[in-house]
């Protein structure tokens, strides 16, 4: 039986903070194009669901000064609209 080669997670460093910090701007950059823009605003929300990035990691990219928005972007819209973590429904319990 023939196996293929295997990875040692030792041998190669991880991402240091300041690439992975790029490699998500570049994420979002990549995005925002393909995302609906309402009167030259996107939600961060939205930026959110294509992405997958972490909110607070979200927040500290859009207000960078360097990222990069399309001409038809003004702005980026910083508050959500999805409320979260909450009980939904009627109560089972008495």
């Amino acid at each position: 039986m023939m196996s293929g080669p295997t990875i040692d997670s030792t041998t190669k460093d991880p991402l240091d903070e300041g690439e992975m910090h790029q490699r998500y701007k570049a994420a979002v950059e990549s995005a925002i194009p393909h995302l609906p823009v309402k009167n030259g605003v996107v939600d961060i929300d939205s930026i959110w669901v294509e992405t997958s990035i972490p909110m607070e990691i979200l927040r500290e990219l859009v207000k960078l000064p360097d990222l990069k928005l399309p001409e038809n972007v003004e702005r980026i819209n910083t508050k959500p609209r999805a409320k979260g973590g909450g009980r939904r429904g009627k109560s089972r319990r008495r």
